[in-house]
């Protein structure tokens, strides 16, 4: 497949508004997780989060970065990782990072897309010559990332709990099944109204 014919397929909307809130913290572990990426599609294999998480700490055991990543969170980092890919007509490679349940992609990813085609996209396209693209990427998107204040953890289960207690009404019944994601968020410097925002949308 060349560069031309290739498809990246996310929504639009959803693209533009993740770029608005991507985080330094988003930057690096995407930049840390793509090379993975790039090596499953060369090998035709695929990943649980898990798993994309353990190998990225064996690859940096010495960044601090990557020492706090955890599988909860990987799915919006690759979400970085997608916007490139979009705005470059690639296929989406993170298609190739899976539930380790479910043994396939999130929920989202597949009542809107075909994942098995998207890998078999994957597979076909020459790599090679798309990593310096992604290097000027991060370096662009980093001057622009949206700087936050990190939190501690027992700080961030006030604000969770504070927010839930207030909005309850409001809220999904599934949302308690999101806590650990939106913990994470709220660690990151994220406040309430965008944890939970990113969550629901």
């Amino acid at each position: 497949m060349t560069k031309l014919e290739a498809k990246s397929p996310i929504d639009s909307t959803k693209s533009e508004g993740l770029y608005q809130n991507i985080t330094l913290n988003d930057i690096q572990l995407a930049g840390a997780y793509y090379p993975i990426l790039i090596e499953l599609a060369r090998h035709k294999h695929c990943l649980t989060y898990g798993e994309l998480v353990q190998k990225v700490k064996e690859l940096h055991p010495d960044n601090d970065v990557v020492k706090n990543a955890i599988p909860t969170s990987a799915g919006r980092k690759l979400d970085v990782v997608r916007i490139f890919t979009k705005e470059r007509n690639l296929p989406d490679v993170t298609a190739l990072i899976i539930n380790k349940a479910e043994g396939e992609c999130g929920s989202f990813y597949t009542d809107h897309f075909d994942p098995v085609k998207t890998r078999e996209e994957v597979f076909a396209f020459a790599w090679d010559d798309v990593s310096v693209e992604f290097d000027l990427f991060v370096s662009k998107v980093t001057v622009s990332a949206t700087p936050r204040k990190q939190r501690k953890e027992s700080e961030a289960a006030e604000l969770l709990y504070a927010y839930y207690k207030e909005n309850r009404s409001k809220l999904p019944t599934s949302i308690n099944k999101k806590r650990d994601f939106i913990m994470a968020l709220l660690i990151e410097g994220f406040s309430p109204d965008e944890a939970f925002l990113q969550v629901n949308s």
